[in-house]
């Protein structure tokens, strides 16, 4: 069952915008997840170690460029607000932070009469 979240929460908390135009923004997740991220292990770039950690931030980068398939990049922020790229997702055919919600298992409220 997703966990349900409010129109208030894809507001962004920040952006940054690169010289070819890509928009990365960042998001306070609805609710916390557990992310696992893969730390390549220090003496054999092959070899991964899983761990697990609480992500309650985001940052979302979906391209502009028109030639390719719209995905969306999700990397988790760690304590610093920095980018996390051992936790890295990549979302083909999302377009839209909302699009990113629906993949972690988010679903909009919706309203009620």
């Amino acid at each position: 069952m997703p966990s349900h979240y409010l129109l208030k929460d894809l507001i962004p908390i920040g952006m940054d915008v690169d010289a070819d135009g890509n928009i990365d923004s960042y998001y306070k997740l609805p609710a916390p997840l557990l992310w696992v991220l893969r730390i390549p292990h220090h003496d054999d770039l092959s070899k991964y170690t899983h761990t697990e950690v609480i992500v309650t931030r985001v940052a979302v980068s979906i391209p502009v460029s028109a030639e390719n398939k719209a995905t969306a990049w999700v990397v988790p922020l760690n304590e610093d607000d920095e980018p996390d790229i051992n936790g890295a997702l990549a979302f083909e055919g999302v377009s839209s932070y909302e699009g990113v919600l629906a993949k972690l298992g988010f679903a909009p409220d919706l309203p009620t009469n």
